[in-house]
């Protein structure tokens, strides 16, 4: 919770907002953030993506760039940050998208690889990690990675 508070705050003493696109973490960054009271002062519109039609429909997401790089890759991280920033006009946009298993998937993407895009006003930032444990331990890290990542550069 006070990960949260303390980006809730940043944004609040910078003004801005912030949105998030989430494909393999569901919706828990965003939610995180809005257990903060006053959270409603930085939060914009947000998306949970789960499918790559989704992706494409919702934030536009060119196909091309899923068939090139894979749905689990840093361009369609960024692809889906872009993508969100120009539907919100948020300062700060945060995209997850990965494999948190357990299952193999067509693609063999290895369980645990997450690729996040984040963008705070101009500065684009991507980033890959492979996280362990279970299903639930592999998003909750994934979480708590990228909101350290964002504390960072705010302050």
């Amino acid at each position: 919770m006070e990960l949260n508070k303390q980006i809730v705050d940043a944004l609040k003493k910078l003004n801005y907002s912030i949105s998030t696109a989430e494909s393999v973490t569901g919706g828990k960054i965003i939610s995180n953030l809005i257990e903060v009271p006053g959270a409603s002062k930085v939060t914009e519109l947000s998306f949970v993506v789960y499918s790559d039609s989704a992706k494409i429909k919702a934030l536009g997401v060119n196909q091309a760039i899923i068939d090139r790089f894979g749905v689990v890759s840093e361009e369609v991280a960024l692809e889906m940050a872009r993508r969100t920033k120009d539907i919100t006009d948020s300062n700060v946009v945060i995209s997850t998208t990965g494999e948190a298993g357990p299952i193999v998937n067509e693609q063999d993407i290895v369980t645990g690889t997450i690729c996040f895009g984040l963008i705070i006003n101009d500065e684009e930032y991507t980033s890959k990690k492979k996280f362990a444990g279970s299903r639930l331990n592999i998003i909750d890290s994934a979480v708590t990675y990228i909101l350290k990542d964002l504390l960072m550069k705010l302050l």
